[in-house]
């Protein structure tokens, strides 16, 4: 984003021909690293009529409070987005902490609960609980991280397995596997390899 002041935040971004965003907002200056604003934006025809499935109005919220000490890191968040045209909503709750174990392996642990309000729209509300934790081999870039979420109080449970490993410069592999705890886990495997020019 681009800021007119320490405490200011504006970032007016042209989306596609005649499609435009603005996001305006302000910091506090907390503890905490706190802000909230507004993203405004519109799409118009050739003929220069308004497009109505362009139109959005959302208000927005965050405060993070990141800590270190040592070789940890901690980091809360707190994070609201309000649909003012579609009356929905999204409230996040986010806690995170990454150290080092030892000079071989790091570590890191997730956990975040997230509250989704449809509002007018034909969908359900929902809350879904999330846990995560990966460990990494730093010289060797080799990690693997287990992620579970827990939707709408116990009633749908999924989880993943991953697996990720740097072969050569620009070559990697990894592999996953969804629900590895059923007798039937869908799983994943890929080797990518990456060219820049």
């Amino acid at each position: 984003m681009s800021k007119a002041s320490d405490l200011m935040i504006w970032s007016p971004v042209k989306l596609a021909p005649r499609t435009y965003k603005t996001t305006l907002g302000f910091r506090l200056p907390m503890a905490w690293d706190v802000s909230a604003g507004m993203d405004l934006g519109l799409g118009g025809a050739a003929s220069g009529t308004i497009l109505r499935s362009s139109s959005l109005a959302t208000l927005w919220g965050t405060a993070i409070d990141d800590q270190r000490h040592f070789s940890t890191v901690w980091r809360r968040e707190v994070a609201l987005r309000v649909d003012t045209l579609n009356s929905t909503g999204t409230l996040c709750l986010e806690r995170s902490r990454s150290w080092t174990v030892s000079e071989n392996l790091d570590m890191s642990t997730s956990r975040s609960l997230n509250v989704n309000y449809a509002g007018s729209r034909n969908a359900a509300n929902s809350i879904t609980a999330t846990q995560a934790v990966t460990v990494a081999v730093p010289w060797t870039g080799s990690s693997i991280s287990a992620i579970g979420n827990l939707r709408d109080a116990a009633s749908v449970f999924s989880s993943t397995v991953s697996f990720h490993q740097p072969l050569a410069p620009n070559l990697n592999f990894s592999a996953s596997f969804a629900d590895p705890q059923t007798l039937m886990p869908a799983g994943n495997v890929r080797l990518d390899y990456r060219i820049k020019w």
